[in-house]
């Protein structure tokens, strides 16, 4: 009897310990599911705090990249008003918050600062003479790529913040 007993008892407790485990599998996948939300919300924050203020660094982007690129008098007055715009979001990265997404946590906030350096950069290239943002542009894309590789390490598709603020 005693054997059965124990017997029992032993079931009951390797039944009780399996459903703890998968309790805590559910947890973690749960919690991943949830920053994954999170990220992609504040993701989607930063492209509009981006956008809200890139206007004219976009236009500056977009003449330059077009078949018959501004010279001249032209060109330097997009270059200010780009200047200006750049520094606009600059500042407003500056102040921009991460929300608590887990161990990717000081992985996005790392990115949003470089990003905020790189804009920063980008505005003193384009007071320029001549315009030099190669190292801004360079440290835009790096700060792009950190992100990128953020939403993916949090179960999200990568993307690149150059593209999805771009006009």
């Amino acid at each position: 009897m005693k054997k059965w007993l124990v017997a029992l008892f032993s079931l009951a407790l390797i039944f009780s310990l399996a459903a703890c485990g998968n309790d805590a599998k559910d947890e973690k996948e749960t919690e991943k599911k949830d920053v994954s939300a999170d990220a992609m919300n504040f993701y989607m924050d930063l492209v509009a705090k981006i956008n809200d203020n890139d206007a004219d660094y976009d236009a500056y982007q977009a003449a330059i990249g077009s078949d018959t690129p501004p010279t001249g008098a032209e060109l330097t007055k997009l270059a200010d008003a780009a200047s200006a715009s750049a520094d606009k979001v600059s500042k407003a990265l500056e102040d921009f918050k991460v929300p608590n997404l887990g161990t990717s946590t000081d992985v996005f906030k790392t990115a949003v600062e470089d990003l905020s350096k790189a804009y920063a950069d980008e505005a003193t290239g384009l007071k320029a003479s001549p315009i030099d943002t190669k190292s801004a542009d360079e440290a835009m894309q790096k700060a792009s790529d950190a992100l990128g590789k953020a939403l993916k390490d949090v179960g999200l598709a990568p993307s690149n913040i150059m593209n999805d603020t771009a006009a």
